[in-house]
């Protein structure tokens, strides 16, 4: 008995910083689970169906521009602090030139936005509802969740997002109180990201990491490591957020909201596997280390399954009381959506995790091109034969998560990176 009380301590000691990353994580994402439970529905009801569709419609748009904002950075970025966090100098290069680079691109991001509305029916008269939903990006801009998750201090940012999120659920309940309220809603997002973007800096500043400018030379060398991550990001992006902006196209608002409900609620359950993926990262990036990545990949397997066990189960009661009475046609697209879960967190582990780890940034580039496509093909089938619901629209979803799990397993196996073979030897 003391023995195996010993094993337990030794590894709890080795594996320190990793558990203190998930616990941290695991706090902040409690709190974004209880978040939209607690916001949908009073939203919904004293919003409308309509307005919050609007909403979500609008949040959707400016979720390209959040992929342009952020570049990549969130892996790229995460991998070069993990494996010069010992060197301030080299962390002063790698955090002046990431804020340098994404500041220009949330500039480009406004201007992206402005021509969006001028091409959109349907942005026609809330041109302020879209300014005011670009806190999105500006969350990205300074917020520097990536450096903290490469230095494994996860408690800083977990604090400040709590801090920005709780001032949101103060002031959405105290001022939004009718429809005409809908501009408040992006706009106390936005109120809650700048103090706790202010912070976090302050916080890099007290550990000798410095902002100096950085050459055209520099600035381009993080691009182009980034760049094939952006892509690939955007294409996965396209495939995630443009059934919200076909929907509210092809059909209307109303199911946009439905859609929007049922993609949140699995998005929130599919998190305990995320943040899984986010804590393992930066130690498999830094140290590739196969026999640790399929014991985290068993263990965030048995969890998604185990999730999506009790979704399924009691679907009914969770979208009744986030939606309410009126969101019931929600139901069959969330257990669809729920479902991807599976293929996910294959996905997560063969691709996000292991091929940018291994500077296999081009097939894992190649991977979400293909995926894009394939949702393309199956988006254009289902407009040929006007076809398009929500339902349809999640299925699609599900589809292309399943092709781009099977198709990272083959990558993977192609580059000697299967880390469910036996044995498993750590690849250099």
């Amino acid at each position: 008995m003391n023995r195996y009380i010993k094993n337990i301590k030794e590894k709890s000691q080795k594996y320190e910083t990793l558990i203190q990353n998930i616990s941290y994580l695991s706090v902040l994402q409690v709190f974004n689970l209880i978040l939209p439970l607690v916001t949908y529905p009073y939203l919904i009801k004293v919003l409308g169906q309509e307005v919050f569709g609007l909403i979500s419609f609008a949040q959707a748009i400016v979720g390209f521009l959040v992929i342009l904002t952020s570049f990549g950075f969130n892996l790229s970025a995460t991998k070069d602090v993990s494996v010069n966090r010992s060197n301030p100098e080299q962390l002063s290069e790698i955090v002046s030139s990431v804020f340098i680079v994404k500041t220009g691109l949330f500039l480009l991001s406004f201007l992206i936005l402005i021509i969006l509305l001028l091409l959109i029916p349907q942005a026609e008269g809330y041109i302020a509802l879209f300014c005011l939903t670009m806190w999105m990006c500006l969350y990205e801009l300074i917020l520097p969740v990536w450096y903290f998750q490469g230095i494994e201090k996860m408690k800083y940012i977990t604090l400040l997002n709590l801090i920005s999120r709780l001032i949101f659920l103060v002031l959405i309940f105290y001022l939004v109180n009718s429809p005409e309220d809908y501009l408040l809603v992006p706009l106390l997002y936005g109120i809650g990201v700048i103090p706790s973007g202010l912070i976090s800096w302050q916080i890099i500043r007290r550990q000798n990491i410095r902002f100096i400018w950085q050459g055209k030379k520099v600035l381009n060398k993080y691009f182009k490591e980034s760049l094939p991550i952006f892509i690939s990001n955007f294409s996965t992006t396209i495939y995630l957020n443009a059934s919200k902006v076909i929907l509210g196209i092809f059909i209307g608002m109303n199911e946009v909201a439905s859609y929007e409900l049922a993609e949140k609620l699995s998005t929130i359950l599919k998190t305990p596997v995320q943040l899984i993926g986010q804590s393992v990262f930066p130690h498999v990036a830094r140290e590739r280390d196969l026999n640790f990545l399929r014991k985290t990949f068993f263990v965030s397997s048995t969890v998604a399954i185990l999730i999506l066990v009790i979704g399924i189960s009691f679907t009914g009661f969770i979208v009744k009381v986030t939606g309410g009475p009126g969101m019931q046609n929600a139901a069959l697209p969330f257990q669809v959506l729920l479902f991807t879960i599976i293929p996910v967190t294959i996905s997560l582990f063969f691709a996000n995790i292991s091929l940018i780890s291994w500077n296999f940034n081009f097939e894992f580039l190649k991977l979400r091109i293909y995926a894009n496509l394939l949702y393309a093909i199956l988006v254009l089938a289902l407009v040929l034969i006007d076809k398009v619901d929500i339902l349809a629209m999640s299925w699609i979803l599900f589809v292309v998560e399943l092709f781009v799990a099977v198709f990272s397993i083959f990558q993977c196996s192609g580059k000697g990176i299967n880390f469910l073979r036996r044995p498993v030897k750590t690849i250099l």
